[in-house]
């Protein structure tokens, strides 16, 4: 017989802070006690503002506490098209231009290459609006070849143009002409972070591109912890070890160099609650950019090519994500189990980032592991919402939660 988890939970105690703050509490703490990792939750409403965390430091043995950083891997994602679309609205870039005109300065600067010189013909016809869509139709660097040996040279400083060549060398290097199809890869977020530095310094190094620009002024205390690591060992903002591998190999994320993140694709360090505070004052305050440019960020299409293939919608820089195993695909707005954010997977740290409309709430999961890929969203933020729904709204929501999409226990 299935666990009623819900009920257990809400039977744990309310003694301190709201109802829904010790639920999930109780949920992090179980979860973390059950699998052994690190983890913070964060929610952030009109009425509540709070962060969970379980688990302990794999050195130290210190336990985690709302203010501990993890990487937050493609999480950095929705930044990223933020900073592009800042600098749209202030005239410095221009969205349906081609990439290539505030790439190819740099590139040449750097590496005696241009787009085209990289990709091919068809990158003179991506444009920047192509990249933050994930509609450039270029092929991910993101495979295990490249992967297992950028971290074996972890210890090493990895220009983004190491991504860009790996990205070059698939084959094909075009999965469709460019604006042709929905297909993601973080190739086009690198390339962003190019035409950033194109559009305000051409001439500076990658790792001068000012990434923290984006928050709101002044910064609340939230944003603080948030760094964007370039350069440097990881360890000197995060403050949570990961594990990369699986559990018989494990290699601890902790000490290599930040370059290994993959700079604007994926370079977010933070506590939980700074990337809830980002949702909330981008999708639901609106204080990060103008509300036309937020409303054109949600306009969705499905993943078509490749990876997630009708599993994901994306827009400018978001994901609409399902939570549940037992939901239609793709996704929409508005079902219970489905979010508006970003999800992240890299070195030794899972993410899930986001608005769930039922509740105008912004949230954010994190956990120090990535070998269960589904734990994070499947796990953690499914059964976050289950126990959201029946604390806020008195419903018990029917969604199916585990790391496999029929486990013979849903926790």
């Amino acid at each position: 017989m299935r666990r009623n988890i819900v009920a257990l939970l809400l039977a744990a105690g309310l003694a301190d802070g709201s109802q829904l703050q010790t639920a999930f509490q109780s949920l992090v703490d179980g979860l973390s006690q059950k699998y052994g990792y690190a983890m913070q939750i964060a929610w952030r409403s009109d009425i509540e503002d709070f962060t969970v965390a379980a688990g302990h430091h794999a050195i130290t043995g210190k336990a985690v506490t709302a203010e501990d950083t993890f990487a937050f891997g493609s999480g950095t994602k929705p930044y990223t098209a933020v900073l592009l679309l800042k600098l749209a609205s202030e005239g410095k870039i221009e969205l349906d231009r081609p990439a290539s005109e505030y790439v190819d300065g740099i590139l040449k600067r750097m590496n005696g290459t241009s787009m085209v010189g990289l990709f091919g013909a068809d990158a003179a016809k991506v444009t920047v609006g192509h990249l933050l869509r994930m509609q450039s139709g270029l092929a991910d660097f993101d495979v295990s070849g490249f992967d297992d040996a950028l971290l074996k040279q972890g210890g090493s400083v990895h220009s983004p143009l190491e991504f860009l060549h790996a990205a070059a060398k698939q084959s094909p290097v075009f999965l469709c002409n460019p604006g042709q199809c929905t297909s993601y890869t973080s190739t086009n977020y690198v390339l962003a972070g190019f035409v950033a530095l194109g559009a305000v310094a051409p001439t500076s190094d990658w790792t001068s591109l000012d990434q923290a620009q984006i928050f709101p002024q002044p910064a609340s205390a939230k944003y603080q912890k948030c760094t964007f690591a370039d350069t440097g060992s990881l360890n000197k903002t995060l403050d949570i070890p990961g594990a990369a591998g699986s559990f018989l190999r494990r290699t601890q994320i902790y000490g290599q160099d930040a370059s290994i993140l993959g700079w604007t694709c994926g370079n977010l360090i933070a506590p939980a609650g700074s990337a809830a505070e980002f949702f909330y004052d981008l999708l639901i305050a609106k204080r990060i950019v103008p509300s036309e440019m937020v409303a054109k960020m949600q306009e969705f299409a499905p993943l078509n090519v490749g990876w997630a293939k009708g599993m994901i919608q994306y827009g400018t820089g978001l994901m609409i994500q399902q939570a549940s195993w037992n939901a239609t695909y793709p996704p929409v707005m508005g079902s219970w189990g489905s979010y508006v954010g970003h999800g992240g997977d890299t070195y030794g740290f899972l993410s899930e980032s986001g608005v769930l409309s039922q509740f105008n709430a912004s949230f954010s999961a994190t956990a120090n592991e990535e070998y269960l890929g589904p734990f994070v969203k499947n796990v953690m933020v499914c059964t976050m919402i289950r126990v959201a729904a029946k604390v806020l709204l008195d419903q018990d929501v029917f969604l199916k939660c585990g790391v496999r999409p029929f486990p013979q226990i849903v926790v």
